[in-house]
């Protein structure tokens, strides 16, 4: 526990000024562009598919992640580590989508 503190204090803070950085640089829009059509909308049918399609990836990394925290240091250690509870897991949560694409955000 005391190796993934000292990881994520330095990788959060990085993290956090790039995700500032890039939220406070994004290009203003053309303001004459801006008056005559207004700002673009916002597609929320898109963008509440997308946050669950990250919230899938997430739970399936988290699922794999476990494997590593119990000593998978490969690819093939983690898939032999996975449980049949695992599996089961996986599969509801992939809900018909291939797992491939899920993870690989292939559409």
């Amino acid at each position: 526990m005391k190796a993934d503190s000292q990881l994520s204090d330095a990788a959060i803070d990085a993290a956090l000024e790039r995700l500032r950085q890039d939220l406070f640089d994004a290009p203003a829009p053309e303001p004459a562009r801006a008056m005559a059509v207004g700002p673009e909308p916002i597609d929320f049918a898109s963008l509440e598919f997308e946050v669950e399609r990250m919230r899938k990836r997430l739970a399936i990394w988290e699922i794999f992640m476990s494997s590593m925290r119990d000593g998978a240091r490969s690819w093939p250690e983690v898939q032999r580590s996975l449980t049949p509870e695992d599996f089961e897991e996986i599969v509801k949560i992939c809900d018909g989508v291939p797992l491939r694409d899920l993870l690989l955000d292939l559409r």
